[in-house]
């Protein structure tokens, strides 16, 4: 490196010192700037997806001006099926779609409700300080920093999959709002889960709404309710036996079957459930997302200014939950965590 280059790059730092303020949190460009800050995308790729596995079920988009807004889908995608009155789905579907129309007349035209919902960016942040004192007797600076920015990567990582959860504004006024209170469609309680019990929350929303179900996110102790009731049920050998006549034991229940359309719901189990469980449309067939996060700012580390003897490195990101197709998810409560 030439020293022009040199003291270009030392200029450089020392303007993104600058220009980086340590005193509000606001979305004001005027009192909010970051110049170039250092993606974290190699970092995170390098950690494992089980630490947060439902942070790595949503697809993220990029966010721009001061605040998300999308359309939310309340009603069903289509009418639903025709009937008599009896069944769940025929207060809402009425008589059903009718596609056919006469030759020369003119088709029938279907409307679905939606509500434009605006939700605040939000910024999730770790701080990492060195004391110059312990960069001095170290290897160097970058080597202390590169460490550290990994364990803060990883834990901030986590406090999104918990808020992804169980955020709620109005008690964290920072914190955007998770799936425990937006989710309020389709709700149910349990105990414990069991296959047939996840079968009847299935059953309302697909009838009414068509909904195609994905994931079903639920605590340890829940998994453990679903092995237990299929082992109980016949169906799960705990005890397989390889051509060498070596038995391994145990099971994992990592999917279940849907039993209304047949197709496998992926169990993620979060320890940040609580005693909540969820199943969850990701992706419409057609491709669309029914939830995502929207990212303001992706996952990057800066170095903000301080007057202590030391160095920070902050691990941020801004962003926030989008629930798009809000009747295509389930919420069950009142599930034992032990």
């Amino acid at each position: 490196m030439s020293e022009i280059e040199q003291t270009l790059a030392e200029l450089k730092d020392v303007v993104q010192k600058a220009a980086v303020t340590n005193s509000t949190y606001t979305q004001s460009p005027a009192t909010r700037s970051i110049f170039a800050p250092e993606n974290l995308d190699p970092v995170i790729k390098l950690i494992t997806p089980t630490a947060t596995p439902v942070r790595s079920l949503f697809p993220r988009t990029q966010g721009f001006g001061q605040a998300a807004a999308w359309k939310k889908m309340t009603s069903q995608l289509f009418p639903g099926a025709r009937g008599t009155g009896a069944n769940p789905g025929d207060s809402v579907a009425g008589t059903g779609l009718i596609a056919a129309f006469a030759d020369a007349g003119q088709p029938n035209q279907t409307t679905q409700t939606f509500t434009t919902v605006t939700a605040a960016y939000k910024n999730l942040g770790l701080d990492v300080e060195v004391g110059r004192q312990a960069i001095a007797s170290s290897r160097g600076y970058q080597d202390i920093r590169d460490e550290l920015v990994r364990y803060k990567t990883l834990e901030l990582m986590l406090a999104e999959e918990d808020m992804i959860l169980n955020g709620d504004s109005s008690v964290i006024a920072n914190e955007f709002d998770g799936l425990a209170k937006t989710l309020t469609t389709n709700s149910g309680s349990l105990s414990l889960l069991t296959a047939s019990g996840i079968g009847n929350q299935i059953q309302g929303p697909y009838w009414a709404y068509g909904a195609y179900f994905q994931y079903l996110v639920c605590n340890p102790r829940q998994v453990r309710a679903l092995g237990d009731d299929l082992q109980g049920s016949g169906s799960i050998q705990r005890i397989v036996v390889d051509s060498q006549g070596q038995g391994i034991g145990g099971v994992s229940v990592s999917k279940i079957v849907n039993p209304i359309d047949g197709s496998l719901i992926q169990i993620v189990p979060s320890r940040y459930a609580g005693g909540n469980a969820y199943l969850l449309t990701m992706s419409l067939p057609s491709g669309e997302s029914a939830m995502e996060m929207e990212d303001l700012e992706k996952m990057s580390v800066y170095e903000p200014a301080t007057a202590n003897h030391s160095i920070i490195s902050r691990v941020y990101e801004t962003t926030v939950l989008k629930v798009i197709y809000e009747p295509y998810q389930v919420k069950l409560t009142g599930l034992a965590t032990a």
